[in-house]
């Protein structure tokens, strides 16, 4: 069971599920959960909707908040939602949208606009999760990737929630998002956590 803010986020399921298969785990079954005042309801919540759990996710921003942080309000919410078993915090740096910055090609074609031959300013992978707004950044760079000019750029930020959860969707597993280490961590702490189960 996946965690997390809004239900544009709940795309991060599809990857959660393909990292669980490559891992060895035979038809995980995925589902995310928004509803909630405070962090440990929406885990209690979702737990009372979908029953018994093996594992959980738990979606934060870490905003300008150190990531560390994060972690720490995820177990103590984990705590007080009486959930014993193994967790993982997906905690990106900054916002999710700076692991959305990793690809010119995917930004191009959510707009609608593959060929697209305008320069975007994008930050260089290493760079992404220390920009301070990688949501402003990410918005300018879907306006300028579409090439448009009145109403349809004023569209474009209408349409703000369908093409991050889009890009969500295609978020390009593998290559430079390896190379952030909110991802990293992500991606470790979900091979300790199956061991966990393991053992």
């Amino acid at each position: 069971m996946l965690v997390c803010d809004g239900s544009s986020d709940g795309a991060l399921v599809s990857h959660i599920r393909r990292l669980l298969i490559e891992s060895g785990v035979s038809k995980p079954e995925g589902y995310y959960w928004t509803q909630g005042r405070y962090l440990a309801d929406k885990i209690r919540n979702g737990m009372s909707r979908f029953g018994d759990v093996d594992l959980i996710f738990v979606h934060r921003d870490a905003e300008s908040t150190e990531p560390e942080v994060r972690y720490r309000e995820i177990e103590s919410a984990v705590e007080r939602a009486s959930y014993r078993g193994p967790w993982v915090g997906l905690v990106p740096v900054r916002m999710t949208e700076a692991w959305l910055l990793l690809d010119v090609a995917a930004i191009r074609a959510a707009v609608r606009n593959p060929n697209g031959r305008t320069p975007l300013t994008l930050p260089m992978p290493h760079e992404c999760e220390q920009r301070a707004d990688p949501k402003t950044i990410l918005e300018t760079a879907l306006i300028d990737a579409s090439e448009t000019r009145g109403r349809r750029r004023i569209r474009i930020r209408k349409e703000w929630p369908d093409l991050r959860r889009g890009l969500l969707e295609s978020l390009p597993v593998g290559g430079p998002l390896e190379q952030l280490p909110s991802w990293s961590r992500f991606r470790q702490d979900t091979l300790n956590a199956l061991q966990e189960l393991a053992d």
